[in-house]
Order: C-alpha cells, then sequence, then structure tokens
C-alpha cells in the first residue's frame, strides 16, 4: 500500500505512522487498497478525524483526516478507527455514501449509536491495545510523550 501525508505533524514521526499503518493493514486485511492518503488538519473540538471516504472502487484510494491538535495516542487510535471505516467499505459492510450497514439504512440516530461507529470503536481499542503490546513497537522509545 502506498501511503501518502499531507500536514503531519513533527510530533509524530515517519517510523511511528509508518508502523501503526503497517499493522493496521495487517490485522484489518486491507489487501484491496491500493492507497492511503493521510491529511492531518490542525481543527480545535472533540472532532478526532473523518473517513472521506474510498474513490473509484477501482483505484483503491481511501483518504482520512486526522486532527493534528491532538496527542500522538489519539492521532493513532483515530487511524486505527478510520481504517476500520476503510475495511468496512472494502468489505462491503457499510456504504458510506447511502449511510447503511449490512444494506440497512439508519437515519436519526445518534453517532455512538451507529453500528458502523460502534464497530470501529470496538476495533480501535483492540488495535490499540495489542498495537503496544507488540515487539520492537516505536511507541516504546516515545512513551514519555504519550503519557
Amino acid at each position: 500500500m502506498i501511503l501518502d501525508t499531507y500536514n503531519k505533524p513533527t510530533k509524530i514521526s515517519n517510523e511511528v505512522l509508518d508502523s501503526v499503518v503497517s499493522y493496521a493493514n495487517e490485522m484489518l486485511i486491507l489487501e484491496d487498497l491500493e492507497e492511503l492518503q493521510i491529511i492531518f488538519k490542525s481543527k480545535n473540538g472533540d472532532n478526532c478525524g473523518y473517513f472521506d471516504g474510498i474513490g473509484d472502487e477501482e483505484d483503491g484510494v481511501a483518504a482520512i483526516e486526522i486532527n493534528s491538535k491532538k496527542s500522538v495516542e489519539e492521532i493513532i487510535k483515530t487511524i486505527f478507527h478510520e481504517l476500520v471505516h476503510v475495511q468496512q467499505v472494502l468489505h462491503e459492510k457499510f456504504c458510506d455514501i447511502e449511510k447503511t450497514w449490512f444494506g440497512e439504512t439508519y437515519e436519526g440516530i445518534d453517532y455512538e449509536n451507529l453500528p458502523w461507529e460502534i464497530d470501529a470503536f470496538e476495533k480501535e481499542e483492540i488495535l490499540w491495545n495489542s498495537f503496544q503490546n507488540i515487539e520492537n513497537n516505536p511507541l516504546h522509545s516515545l512513551k514519555s510523550v504519550i503519557d
């Protein structure tokens, strides 16, 4: 997978970012994804990230936006979260355009109760917890930055 980043904050190294994306790619089975674009945006407020969809299905290009004002830990968790949405679309569970989950439309439901968000938050935590424990994790050298 090709990884393109835009406006990456200096607080997250290329090594950490590559490790996070590689880990998610392996764990979420994103082999159909040819390119991932991560756009870092400096935003105030609670918003941590946004899945901007997958381009033309044949292109295999996904774009996610990440709030660069968040902590390194929150940035990594958000990348995991948004990549779960990529997995959901690639594996045809979630249609981000029609807002359907396994073909069922969800309207008028609070964000935290949407089935694709429940799935993404659960998998985000699993990925984060397991990522912290992998051998040779570049985060070990950043422990003081995360804490």
